[in-house]
């Protein structure tokens, strides 16, 4: 809106063609064609344009228009392949990560037993790479990566106490099974890490004098902090600022800070369409996106508050 309160013709045909490539690749991996991305663009504008009466700040408008797009465009592929049949229909064809598609709604039929159809057999060859690429890259060992993974892999289809439902049933496409998984991993791995540190910094636990006090790693519980004072706080990793930190902030700040500044796995967008990270900060899916935004921000703020405060300390 320029200084006249006027719409910007100029903004509005930015806001325009970001929308219509969302609306295109809503996820990686999905691409749709573009007289579909554009009908949908062009549906997602008509709507808010009568949803308002008087015209919104930018910033809220255009997160709606890229909300609608990421949202609507992900179920109306969602039910192209339902209706054809068609797993791999809107699949994007440079994408060579895996061999093809997953039936996703196979994947999500449920019976007594829980989640046992066959095609999860096939999921697992389909993300074992991505696992255990993110596990070794954290240091773990082949057998503790491989622990790590099959607990994981099982946690996909493990349904919550809060809901009842299961992290592989919040998506809407089977592109985003790498994702979603992706982020379980990182966050399974911290865990591990975690207790791994626990353990070896506990006095006394290691089998000799000589593990106390020579081991590279056992020594670290003997280490003076202040030993280097003029060290960078940006020199410092992810894992030394949880081990320093990680009572101070909750579970769900420590998920925020991880996914968005760490591992860059999700957008703000799309934790804002994150049904388990909604129900941590309070919120549901009906609430506006402005208002979802909002809680986030103000999550990510008072976290990022908290860590300067303790590494200052």
């Amino acid at each position: 809106m320029n200084r006249s309160g006027e719409v910007d013709p100029e903004f509005f045909e930015k806001l325009w063609r970001a929308t219509y490539r969302r609306a295109k690749r809503p996820v990686e991996g999905v691409l749709i064609a573009e007289e579909a991305a554009a009908s949908l663009t062009t549906e997602i504008f008509e709507n808010l344009l009568d949803r308002y009466k008087s015209w919104p700040s930018d910033a809220e408008f255009s997160a709606e228009a890229m909300e609608g797009a990421y949202d609507h465009s992900r179920h109306n592929v969602s039910s192209d392949r339902a209706e054809q049949e068609d797993p791999q229909l809107w699949h994007d064809p440079e994408d060579t990560r895996y061999e093809r598609n997953l039936d996703l709604e196979r994947l999500k039929k449920k019976n007594k037993g829980g989640f046992s159809d066959r095609e999860w057999t096939d999921l697992d060859p389909v993300l074992r790479p991505f696992g255990f690429h993110l596990l070794l890259r954290k240091g773990l060992g082949n057998q503790d990566a491989e622990d790590v993974y099959l607990e994981t892999f099982a946690e996909l289809a493990r349904e919550r106490a809060k809901d009842g439902k299961a992290p592989i049933e919040s998506i809407v496409v089977f592109e985003e099974v790498i994702p979603l998984f992706s982020k379980m991993v990182q966050f399974r791995a911290i865990d591990w890490r975690r207790r791994q540190s626990a353990l070896k910094n506990q006095p006394n636990t290691q089998s000799s004098f000589e593990d106390l006090t020579e081991r590279e790693d056992g020594a670290m519980q003997f280490e003076d902090e202040s030993a280097d004072p003029g060290r960078s706080l940006g020199a410092l990793s992810f894992d030394e600022i949880y081990r320093q930190c990680g009572e101070i902030l909750t579970e769900c700040q420590w998920q925020l800070i991880f996914t968005v500044y760490v591992s860059q796995s999700a957008t703000m967008g799309e934790l804002c369409e994150d049904p388990e990270v909604l129900g941590k900060l309070g919120l549901e899916p009906s609430h506006s996106i402005s208002k979802k935004r909002r809680i986030l921000n103000e999550a990510l703020e008072e976290a990022l508050a908290k860590l300067q405060k303790c590494l200052l300390s």
